[in-house]
């Protein structure tokens, strides 16, 4: 049966922006403990120069999840696997093709 067999579409690579997420995101962490802990043994420049930096690196890992996001929205596919409107035009496909064997409903009948 069709309806039975699941469609496996190929996943998307992930873009070379998203590979370097999982960087970013424990440089943000150690980072603001990194400026607290030297804090007092660094000069005041460059205590606001790692703060600076420490901005600079949440924003752009922001800025990677928003991207990621979009393509998920408008492709319909990502890293995990089918997006949102993907699966709901595949489930909408499936009631349709289901709709038939309801038994309320008369051979033919329309929705």
């Amino acid at each position: 049966m069709p309806i039975l067999t699941p469609t496996t579409a190929a996943r998307p690579a992930p873009a070379p922006a998203s590979a370097a997420l999982p960087a970013l995101l424990p440089l943000t962490a150690v980072l603001p403990a990194l400026t607290g802990l030297f804090a007092d043994r660094l000069a005041t420049p460059a205590t606001i120069a790692l703060i600076g930096a420490d901005l600079a690196l949440v924003a752009a890992a922001g800025a990677l999840v928003a991207r990621r996001k979009a393509t998920t929205a408008t492709t319909g596919t990502g890293p995990a696997g089918p997006g949102p409107l993907q699966q709901a035009r595949r489930d909408r496909e499936t009631l349709d093709r289901l709709e038939p064997l309801r038994p309320d409903t008369p051979a033919g009948a329309a929705r």
